[in-house]
């Protein structure tokens, strides 16, 4: 496929994003809908065979159809698909951002913290793709968008299936180690470099040393050649995180799980993954605000009443069990404009106001509108408990704000009794707000109906 191409179906190309070994990235746009788009053209010249050449394209358009259904604000989504020039071409949803491959290579100052959250929530996604059937194959700096908001984009899903069917990769010449290698060497799990039938475990792992890299500037594996770079990810243990990079040790347990050669030793799933980060995040949390010389103090037992006042979902804990979840939860202080929760990032928090005032907004087409205000003794933040979902509004301070802050993964496993009794209370809750909706929808398609109107 030519460079200066002007069209590739029926999508204007405006330029030339980047160039890789697979094939060339293009800024286009729909001009139907009017909606700038990322295209990547997918290289057909490096596989020698005819037959070889169809049944990547079939694989390519397969796992299309597959990753087109995913819908999660941290993963990019599919669009559309075509073929110029014998070449396919995937649409995909155009993300303006840096990858993290770019931000090690600025040397990003991002505090550790900040990383990890990106991180846990970049595993929350590939949970939810797993859950769905889906393997990602090539998770890797590269392949990890961070947007200006703070939000993480998973990118290229799909298109490393095409190296499944291609006769591109080195083979390993030693018994144990035979294979093609189907991804980038570095990210690699073991299983991937012998060849396995793979599983979210080897995303996992490559997630795994896309976070060490990140956290410390350097890749856990390496080696002198190709091979020795492979032999290096099959039997090497990296450097604690402890040493490499001056982390707290009691970190290095966290990310060796992730590294584990064994997939059987690995996190089971993405998500316990991101809740083993969320559990160290709230411990690290804990610590420092027991060390904090801002330590503040607030009327417990008001917060409960205007709590069981305010919200169903606690309307029926006993002061104790409430006394336990403040226990558990951080205490955070805001100042005026501060964004406490800011839309399309995902979380496993929920947050209760102790003092000041917030304002819920949402995006709508570029623009900011303000949705509700919150005062004392008010909550939000509660669906994440249920559903881990990217949040739908961004919450900001107005003023000096303190709020008690619950993360849904430290209750479950610390007080799973009452985390069930919360799941409980939200889920009538909304499973009631359901029903009624229904109800509202018979009632307006009956009365249609009864009216002699059309209801289609």
């Amino acid at each position: 496929m030519e460079h200066d191409v002007k069209y590739l179906g029926r999508y204007k190309v405006e330029s030339k994003l980047g160039q890789g070994a697979m094939g060339v990235v293009y800024l286009a746009r729909d001009e139907m809908i009017d909606r700038q788009v990322a295209i990547k053209s997918i290289r057909m010249d490096k596989i020698k065979s005819d037959a070889e050449r169809v049944k990547a394209r079939d694989l390519l358009f397969q796992e299309a159809k597959t990753v087109g259904k995913l819908s999660h604000s941290h993963i990019a989504g599919i669009f559309d698909m075509g073929v110029q020039d014998e070449n396919p071409y995937m649409v995909i949803e155009y993300v303006d951002g840096m990858t993290i491959a770019e931000l090690i290579g600025k040397k990003d100052p991002r505090p550790v913290k900040e990383k990890l959250a990106l991180i846990s929530m970049s595993a929350r996604a590939l949970h939810y793709a797993h859950q769905r059937g889906v393997l990602h194959r090539d998770i890797k700096p590269a392949n990890i968008m961070i947007l200006a908001t703070g939000s993480p984009k998973i990118m290229d899903f799909g298109i490393s299936r095409i190296k499944d069917a291609s006769s591109e990769g080195w083979v390993a010449g030693e018994g144990e180690e035979q294979g093609i290698i189907l991804g980038t060497p570095n990210y690699m799990s073991p299983e991937q470099i012998r060849g396995k039938v793979l599983d979210q475990r080897s995303d996992i792992f490559s997630l795994g040393v896309l976070a060490y890299e990140w956290l410390s500037g350097k890749k856990p594996y390496v080696g002198a050649d190709l091979k020795d770079l492979l032999r290096a990810i099959l039997k090497n243990e990296p450097e604690p995180l402890s040493k490499v990079a001056g982390l707290d040790p009691a970190f290095d347990a966290v990310i060796s799980r992730a590294l584990a050669k064994d997939p059987g030793d690995r996190y089971r799933n993405a998500e316990e993954f991101s809740e083993a980060l969320e559990m160290y995040m709230n411990k690290q949390e804990m610590k420092n605000a027991a060390q904090s010389s801002i330590a503040f103090s607030y009327d417990k037992q008001r917060v409960v009443d205007q709590l069981r006042k305010n919200y169903l979902f606690f309307a029926d804990f006993t002061d104790e069990e409430l006394f336990s979840i403040f226990k558990l939860s951080g205490k955070e202080k805001y100042i005026e404009a501060d964004v406490i929760v800011q839309e399309g990032t995902s979380g496993t928090k929920m947050y209760i106001i102790v003092s000041g005032s917030v304002t819920i907004t949402k995006d709508m087409h570029g623009k900011k509108v303000d949705l509700k205000k919150l005062g004392e003794g008010d909550c939000f933040g509660e669906l994440s408990i249920i559903d881990k979902m990217p949040r739908s509004a961004s919450v900001i301070a107005n003023e000096a704000t303190v709020v008690i802050a619950l993360n849904e993964v430290v209750l479950r496993l610390s007080n799973p009794e009452v985390c069930l009794k919360l799941y409980r209370n939200l889920a009538a809750i909304v499973s009631e707000k359901l029903r009624w909706s229904d109800a509202r929808v018979y009632n307006l398609i009956t009365g249609a109906k009864d009216a002699g109107m059309s209801v289609e």
